[in-house]
């Protein structure tokens, strides 16, 4: 019988759903015969509050950060954590999502949001499921919201052993706390010619070459002062510009081009080969995010952080910076000097790269892989 593994999302932003689909791609590939099902939550919960919830989510990290990051340490205590959750809870808690979950009836669920952990622990005590239970955490803190149904999870997956005595504080058994990494592989192939991708991007290959991911799929444009200022001051160094879907950006970036008559900036909208283009640069500007930001650091490149959201992405510039996979910057001004050294002196780049080499992130995956088969081999023993 087809072993069947239910990897649960919310789409609040892409990471999620974006290491979702990395899992589920790579277990294909290890085991053909599995029966995998990608689920957005959001997608089963009450239409309109579910809407509510992810729009005003968006809007707090990109426009009121403060507020974002004042909710995340307001949340991120036992009580406040459960209440939250458990509200929460009442988005997905429908005839909608418990078919679609019943009908599937998973013999393992993978959580990369919080909520799909809390809908299967829900479920499993009311005896709707019988799954084991893993909980991948996405950004390289592990909120309260994350662990607070620890104790019916089989796994919990986080991104570095640095969590796991913080974690062990908090009541999580050590054994079942994994820090293995983030669990993603970008889609490569032994084919990438870096002339060939030089060629389609019209770059000389003669200088230094930065990815500019211009604030996630949405397309934010509170990155757009850091791009203008690099712009204007026309440092000897290209730049791919990634405006993602907001037109008005990728507009505004191309009339600083014409402003300032710059010809090393490429500018794309929604990127959908970004492993191409992270094997070709040398380093990527960007938001802290948990999934982009483990992307840089599978390929080793540098990263410099712009726009942090508050809460998580906190956690997540903080654990680059530490580590000397990074720097994070406030100011565009303190950006573009950062990038002049970086111009002038390229063995800054040679020092973060090899911290990077060090993490080994590429294995987290398989890892993974690892203990869902330990799981999945035990629950039918048990059966």
């Amino acid at each position: 019988m087809k072993k069947k593994i239910l990897i649960p999302y919310a789409s609040y932003g892409s990471g999620h759903k974006a290491i979702a689909r990395y899992i589920e791609k790579y277990f294909k590939e290890q085991d053909p015969e599995l029966e995998i099902k990608c689920l957005d939550m959001l997608e089963y919960s009450m239409p309109i509050i579910g809407k509510i919830s992810q729009v005003t989510n968006g809007y707090l990290m990109l426009k009121v950060p403060a507020i974002h990051g004042l909710m995340y340490k307001l949340f991120d205590q036992k009580i406040s954590g459960a209440v939250a959750d458990n509200v929460s809870m009442t988005l997905f808690k429908n005839k909608a999502m418990r078919h679609v979950v019943e009908e599937f009836n998973p013999d393992l669920t993978i959580a990369t949001h919080f909520f799909g952990g809390s809908l299967i622990t829900y479920y499993n005590k009311k005896h709707i499921t019988n799954s084991k239970l893993i909980t991948v955490v996405t950004d390289y803190e592990a909120h309260e919201l994350w662990v607070n149904d620890y104790k019916t999870a089989d796994y919990l997956i986080v991104g570095d052993k640095a969590e796991i005595p913080i974690l062990v504080k908090r009541g999580v058994e050590k054994k079942k706390i994994k820090a293995i990494g983030i669990p993603i592989r970008p889609q490569t192939t032994n084919t990438f010619n870096k002339e060939k991708s030089l060629k389609k991007y019209k770059l000389s290959g003669n200088r230094l070459i930065c990815v500019f991911f211009g604030g996630g799929g949405n397309g934010s444009t509170t990155s757009l002062p850091y791009i203008k200022r690099l712009i204007k001051n026309n440092l000897n160094l290209d730049i791919i510009f990634i405006a993602g879907k907001n037109e008005k950006s990728q507009e505004r970036v191309n009339k600083y081009i014409e402003e300032y008559h710059a010809t090393n900036i490429r500018v794309i909208g929604y990127a959908t080969n970004v492993p191409e283009l992270l094997q070709l640069c040398d380093f990527v500007i960007s938001k802290p995010g948990g999934a982009q930001s483990t992307e840089c650091l599978y390929f080793n490149k540098p990263i410099l952080m712009i726009n942090s959201s508050g809460g998580q992405e906190v956690a997540n510039y903080k654990y680059f910076t530490k580590n000397g996979y990074g720097r994070r910057f406030r100011t565009s001004w303190g950006l573009n000097n950062f990038v002049k050294d970086i111009v002038n002196n390229p063995k800054i780049l040679t020092k973060m790269q090899k911290n990077m080499a060090k993490n080994h992130n590429e294995q987290a995956i398989q890892k993974l892989y690892e203990l869902t088969e330990d799981l999945l081999k035990n629950n039918k023993s048990n059966n």
